[in-house]
């Protein structure tokens, strides 16, 4: 269903987290090793991923320097879904 204020569907908000892990299957990279390589918990990655936490900047440098995807791509992801999410009245 599409919000009547951007009139966007619901299934094109997504958490940056899904982007995340759909980056950690295409290159065969498990939560555990992203884990390790960034220096954050299992649970913080776990939690990003199923969308029950938002990426920090310190997240999205450690994403740029262990995936190669920029630090800007991950913070303006995390700022669109949180743009979105104050539109449909969805607070956390």
């Amino acid at each position: 269903m599409a919000d009547k204020t951007t009139d966007i569907s619901d299934d094109w908000i997504i958490h940056p987290g899904e982007t995340i892990a759909d980056v950690l299957v295409d290159r065969g990279i498990t939560q555990m090793e992203l884990a390790k390589r960034t220096g954050v918990t299992l649970a913080v990655i776990s939690r990003v991923i199923s969308g029950k936490q938002d990426i920090s900047p310190q997240f999205a440098a450690a994403l740029e320097t262990t995936l190669g995807v920029r630090k800007p791509f991950w913070l303006h992801l995390q700022a669109n879904y949180e743009v979105e999410r104050r539109n449909r009245g969805d607070a956390r």
